[in-house]
């Protein structure tokens, strides 16, 4: 499979069911209306500064689901994604 244009393939990241803290568990039903964390595994051509290996914070709204090899991706455009050092 190759990525085209600008779209992204992401790796999602677990989120914590936890803070560092130890105290707040995140309700299952609020954990759809939180951004997402993940690595980019691919990248399209036309991609100006996200290339994969990057660390990136996305919409989860706004990518679709993909799912490979029993796990699940995300597939979103370059523009929707903010880069994460």
């Amino acid at each position: 499979m190759e990525v085209l244009g600008t779209a992204i393939l992401i790796k999602p990241d677990k989120l914590p069911e936890r803070t560092e803290a130890g105290h707040l568990i995140i309700p299952e039903n609020s954990v759809e209306m939180l951004p997402q964390i993940g690595v980019v595994l691919q990248a399209g051509k036309a991609c100006s500064r996200i290339k994969a290996g990057d660390h990136v914070i996305f919409p989860r709204r706004a990518s679709s689901v993909i799912v490979i090899d029993g796990e699940d991706h995300f597939l979103t455009n370059e523009h929707k994604v903010f880069y994460n050092e």
